[in-house]
């Protein structure tokens, strides 16, 4: 999915304009994604939806407070297999998702150290 990871403007809407606290989601966010992906990656492998629209829930939201739109995407995308108890493109989609959070992971830590 092409554009930007996330929408600063929008991520600070979200935050009143308040930098601490954009920097606090960054780095809870940041804490607990690589959690997340694993339950998505349990539940893909296990062939569980009730687990994988559960995580992909988690996940969404998040990613939602975060202004992620790309990664986003790909967590309601996720949500739906799980809900529809299809799998099938899970794994496609799983892979997707990682790459974006990837490119999340990098904006938010050059966002970081600026």
């Amino acid at each position: 999915m092409a554009g930007e990871p996330l929408d600063w403007d929008v991520l600070r809407a979200h935050c009143a304009s308040d930098e601490l606290l954009v920097a606090e989601l960054i780095a809870l966010f940041r804490d607990e994604v690589q959690g997340q992906l694993g339950d998505l990656a349990q539940a893909v492998a296990a062939g569980d939806a009730r687990a994988l629209k559960d995580a992909a829930h988690r996940l969404k939201g998040a990613l939602v407070t975060l202004a992620a739109g790309p990664a986003t995407a790909h967590a309601i995308a996720l949500e739906s297999c799980g809900a529809r108890g299809d799998l099938g493109e899970a794994p496609s989609l799983l892979a997707q998702l990682e790459h974006e959070i990837a490119r999340l992971l990098a904006a938010t830590a050059a966002h970081a150290a600026n």
